[in-house]
């Protein structure tokens, strides 16, 4: 072998391990760029699940339809007893009324 066939070997060799290095860059930037994103990913779905996980406590602990229920017929026989006071009073006020004119027109015969 002469001089010239050895250059050209090296050469050759060294743009195969050029490229060879150059693919093997690529694909690992490439594999390093999905590790991140998936590094990412896996962060969101660690917050998505915290949040979900709070959103179930907060349902679990909200009242149900029956405590809801129980809560509309308080609030109706509430506003039945209030409606029959304010008319008890009504007729209380008429009764003192009644009363104050019956000693009133007595004080001035």
């Amino acid at each position: 072998m002469d001089d010239e066939a050895i250059k050209l070997g090296l050469q050759a060799l060294n743009m195969i391990g050029t490229f060879g290095l150059g693919a093997w860059m690529y694909i690992e930037r490439r594999s390093d760029k999905t590790n991140d994103r998936v590094s990412e990913l896996a962060l969101r779905v660690e917050e998505i699940d915290r949040a979900v996980s709070s959103l179930q406590a907060s349902a679990a602990a909200a009242p149900t339809h029956a405590d809801l229920s129980k809560l509309h017929e308080s609030v109706n026989e509430l506003a039945r007893v209030t409606h029959q006071l304010v008319g008890e009073s009504r007729v209380h006020s008429d009764t003192l009324r009644l009363i104050l004119n019956q000693i009133t027109q007595k004080g001035m015969q």
